[in-house]
């Protein structure tokens, strides 16, 4: 059995992941979703919004960005983050287990690049990740045990 489902369109921006955020928090409280894996949960989704920001847009405001979220069977809570920019390319998440967890380090710049880390937090806080691509969107979807 699925409850009501969480569906919003947004625009990419730089603010755009604490909007999502500010929105679907309220709706996993009251499915009673426990209170460390929304936590757990909203570091993931500000992780991947901003990627859509960054990668699949280029740091262009204003593209289209979906989010859905539901509660099914199990008490497992899913979460599909969808835009229609630019796919991430099939080995990151294939490569994703190996690469080490850079720690950014204020006084050393090369630690500040990018290194997948938000997607590494992803993999480790989430039951589940799937990423599909078709020819004009893009979707993660996470899956977690809500408790």
């Amino acid at each position: 059995m699925r409850t009501r489902t969480f569906h919003q369109q947004y625009s990419s921006c730089l603010e755009a992941s604490r909007l999502v955020a500010s929105d679907i928090v309220p709706f996993w409280r009251q499915l009673k979703v426990d209170v460390s894996i929304i936590e757990q949960m909203e570091l993931c989704l500000v992780e991947l919004v901003n990627n859509v920001f960054e990668h699949a847009y280029g740091n262009i405001d204003g593209a289209a960005f979906d989010i859905t979220s539901y509660l099914g069977a199990d008490n497992l809570l899913t979460i599909e983050v969808s835009d229609y920019g630019s796919p991430m390319p099939a080995h990151i998440l294939d490569d994703l287990p190996a690469t080490d967890f850079i720690e950014p380090v204020a006084d050393d710049p090369t630690t500040w690049l990018q290194s997948n880390r938000g997607l590494k937090i992803v993999l480790q806080l989430a039951d589940t990740i799937e990423y599909t691509s078709n020819k004009s969107r893009n979707t993660f979807k996470l899956l977690k045990k809500a408790g």
